[in-house]
């Protein structure tokens, strides 16, 4: 145990400590600042990522039924209001009517010929022999034909013609409908009204411009407090030759680094995100597209990481989650606070076992280093599975042209929490030496 001195201060030493700490203290405060912006704004920039992934979701736009059926009717109805018939089908048209009227005549002279067994229809048959020419009849077909095809071709015709198709196109998408429309546009107004805009496309512009400005502040805060974590290891390397100042200086060392270690576990440090940033289909001669379409995202800390292994109720991922909060979070946080009680407690409380064991025996069982080799492997995965995903979905040719983009990446949290571990590593090695010096004395 570190040996507590009795003797007097002198006035300059206590008058050193007094500066050593005030100073310190200021450099906390603006470590903790910068650490409660970070966490503010890691918190904003994953709001304004959920409000685009709901506005530009799969759900809503590439496999929006309600969305495809708009783009198919758009372009039928196109279709039927540039119809026309071609040469071709003229010919083709015509060579169909001539078949039905020459089918229509046969048939209706094949009724008359048959065999009357009543005067007047005896009569009749023999009024149209007389004043009819089945074979004359049978010549005029090509002139009917051409007759009804002068007609179809008129300007009103087409127009009835597409007044009939519109109708039932119309009636089509009536019965053809997305079920979730209504909680789609709830939650699509609710997100422009909460951003003051009329539209997907103002929205989109808006929340570009917000989170780059998120995110340059919440690295800018995130540096902060890595910079004000240099500076107190800078005072360490000033002051490392007073040794009345060393403890008072190792405290406060010690609550910056609690400063780093909540702001590290509770901010986002990982995003996965994989979208569709073009699709373009070729259909019935137009062009539908769609863009930024979310596939996947999600966003978490290590907090919502145990959170969320607890929450499942299942035993493995549940026994997971409780070793992540011990080894990641409990232990390193137990031995901050108890290396602190050791250098300034009583001799009853510096010489309990459990406070010493955490003090100084339990760095072995703190896992904070390796979650951070665990979150990068992770982001790697990620990373290379979704690339991997994605890679197979960009396609190009005649019908469709597609696009993706992976913008997964490694948070301002994550350096927060790589500072934490670098820092508890000095830290580590100051106690030992300042320990083995008041052992000494």
């Amino acid at each position: 145990m570190i040996a507590k001195a009795n003797t007097k201060e002198k006035p300059a030493s206590k008058s050193s400590r007094v500066i050593l700490i005030a100073v310190v203290t200021v450099i906390i405060v603006i470590c903790g600042y910068c650490g409660y912006q970070v966490h503010i704004f890691s918190h904003r920039q994953e709001q304004f990522k959920k409000d685009y992934v709901i506005v530009n979701s799969v759900s809503f736009g590439l496999l929006s039924v309600d969305l495809w059926r708009d783009n198919i009717m758009n372009a039928a109805s196109a279709k039927i209001h540039q119809f026309h018939l071609s040469p071709s089908q003229e010919a083709d048209l015509k060579k169909e009517i001539e078949q039905i009227l020459h089918g229509l005549v046969d048939h209706a002279f094949a009724k008359i010929n048959k065999p009357q067994k009543s005067v007047g229809g005896k009569i009749k048959k023999m009024a149209v022999k007389a004043l009819v020419n089945e074979k004359d009849i049978q010549n005029q077909v090509p002139d009917f034909s051409q007759k009804i095809m002068d007609e179809i071709n008129k300007p009103s015709s087409y127009k009835r013609l597409r007044n009939v198709a519109d109708t039932a196109l119309a009636q089509m998408g009536k019965d053809t409908y997305d079920s979730s429309k209504s909680t789609e546009k709830s939650l699509m107004d609710s997100i422009f009204n909460k951003y003051r805009v009329k539209d997907k496309e103002s929205f989109e512009r808006q929340n570009a411009a917000e989170l780059a400005s998120i995110r340059k502040q919440t690295y800018e805060y995130a540096f902060g407090m890595l910079g004000s974590i240099l500076l107190i290891i800078f005072i360490w390397w000033l002051v490392r030759n007073k040794r009345e100042l060393h403890i008072p200086l190792y405290i406060l060392s010690v609550v910056s680094a609690l400063v780093l270690l909540v702001v590290g576990l509770t901010t986002t440090m990982i995003q996965i995100d994989a979208r569709i940033q073009s699709m373009n289909f070729h259909l019935l001669g137009q062009d539908i597209s769609f863009k930024n379409q979310v596939l996947f995202f999600q966003s978490k800390s290590i907090v919502d990481v145990v959170q969320l292994l607890i929450k499942t109720g299942k035993v493995d991922s549940m026994i997971v989650g409780v070793l992540i909060l011990c080894f990641s979070i409990l232990i390193p946080f137990a031995k901050l606070v108890s290396t602190g009680i050791s250098l300034i407690s009583e001799q009853k409380w510096a010489n309990n076992r459990m406070i010493h064991y955490f003090a100084f025996e339990s760095g072995k069982w703190s896992m904070a280093d390796v979650m951070v080799v665990a979150i990068l492997m992770t982001y790697i995965g990620f990373n290379g599975i979704v690339e991997s995903t994605l890679s197979d979905l960009n396609l190009n040719n005649e019908t469709i042209t597609s696009i993706t983009t992976n913008n997964t990446s490694i948070q301002p949290g994550y350096i927060v929490f790589i500072g934490f571990v670098l820092y508890g590593f000095v830290l580590s090695a100051i106690l030992k030496r300042i320990t083995h010096q008041f052992q000494n004395k």
